[in-house]
């Protein structure tokens, strides 16, 4: 149980930009809490998040990290965090996302921190089916850890049930250390008509985007499992039916990553008129914003509610989601959203047709989705719930 007293807590997570998306009303209510909050993460190269960092009136510590496993790194990461807890006598540690879940809580537990609380929100691509020998030897490595992980913590919180009972039946969970609550969205900053006309045209202009356009995104990583081959498969089929469609794909590059979309492949979508690769950008609500439609026709093992179906949702977009456990838990189908079948780009195709065909249809499910985002899954009331459990 957190103290009542002030308390000095770290919150550690593996990117600046997951501090400005995801930790907002973490770090604000835990302040209200009367809770002293520093934030650790790695910073992007530029300034643009960590000037968003400041704007919580937080204190921030950069450290490196590696997002894959690599011996030394993850060494040199412990060793890091352990400086710092000791340099700033933090007493309660809170970490976010896989490679801080497993290794905050060894680094705290090696200078006697008690209050030690991970958060899984995904269990990512390590966990998918892999046969090759590698993939299997990593996956058993990441369970040992997070054994270990999951048995220092006093509380692991989950925002899939897939995920909370894949660990307890792996035998590697308690049950009594789970917290369950919904995944969650800023419903503040994604907001329907979010950008003036004069914004519009702008990125119109950038991406040479014709007025009357229909515009489909895809918000991800690079990697195969977020349906990038479906996606694109999808364009093909309907660019076929259709005069006047874009699909924006817009996600970074994941070269060390085992299931990354190679380079060539990315570079060969320029030779595709309806496809636009972005690559990784700072301004995704505004690109939800000029699009007509989002997806994530998703495998990857999600935390159950993507921010890629959420924040669209949240801005009245109307969303299609694969139909897996990982994926689709904010929608319900022909209600607020759609649900495709994982792996099969004629299914998503048939889906993305619906909503073009029948506008009446489209902005209907898009007001429920909007509904839905602010009566379950609002920022504010999910971290409210989470804390009610964790700390009372």
């Amino acid at each position: 149980m957190l103290q009542k007293n002030k308390t000095k807590i770290a919150l550690i997570c593996p990117a600046d930009f997951t501090v400005v998306l995801c930790c907002k009303w973490i770090i604000k209510t835990l302040r209200e809490m009367g809770h002293e909050v520093i934030v650790i993460s790695p910073l992007s190269s530029d300034d643009f998040f960590i000037k968003k960092i400041k704007e919580f009136n937080v204190p921030h510590i950069s450290i490196k990290m590696n997002r894959h496993i690599n011996i030394f790194d993850d060494f040199t990461y412990i060793y890091s965090l352990i400086r710092i807890f000791r340099n700033y006598k933090i007493n309660t540690v809170f970490a976010v996302c896989t490679k801080p879940n497993i290794y905050v809580p060894i680094a705290a537990k090696i200078i006697g921190i008690k209050d030690i609380y991970t958060s899984v929100w995904g269990r990512g691509t390590a966990f998918l089916n892999k046969k090759n020998l590698r993939g299997k030897l990593i996956k058993k490595l990441l369970l040992l850890l997070y054994k270990l992980s999951f048995l220092i913590s006093k509380k692991i919180w989950f925002t899939n049930p897939s995920d909370m009972r894949y660990f307890i039946k792996k035998n590697i969970l308690k049950r009594k250390k789970a917290v369950l609550t919904h995944n969650y969205i800023d419903s503040d900053i994604y907001l329907p008509n979010k950008l003036s006309k004069g914004q519009r045209e702008i990125l119109h202009k950038e991406f040479k985007i014709k007025k009357g356009t229909t515009v489909i995104i895809l918000v991800g990583r690079m990697i195969w499992s977020k349906g990038i081959r479906e996606f694109v498969e999808a364009g093909k089929i309907l660019n076929k039916k259709y005069n006047g469609l874009k699909f924006l794909l817009v996600g970074a590059e994941e070269p060390n990553n085992p299931d990354a979309v190679p380079r060539a492949y990315l570079d060969d979508l320029s030779k595709l008129s309806f496809i636009i690769w972005t690559n990784f950008r700072k301004d995704v609500p505004a690109l939800y914003s000029i699009s007509n439609i989002a997806v994530l026709p998703s495998f990857y093992k999600e935390g159950g509610y993507p921010r890629a179906i959420t924040e669209p949702m949240s801005m009245e977009i109307p969303v299609i989601a694969a139909d897996t456990e990982d994926c689709r838990g904010p929608i319900v189908d022909m209600k607020n959203g759609l649900l495709v079948k994982a792996k099969d780009a004629i299914d998503l195709a048939n889906k993305i047709e619906i909503l073009i065909k029948d506008n009446d249809f489209s902005q209907k499910i898009s007001k429920e989705a909007r509904k839905t985002i602010l009566n379950e899954f609002d920022e504010k009331i999910i971290i409210k719930e989470l804390f009610q459990k964790i700390f009372n």
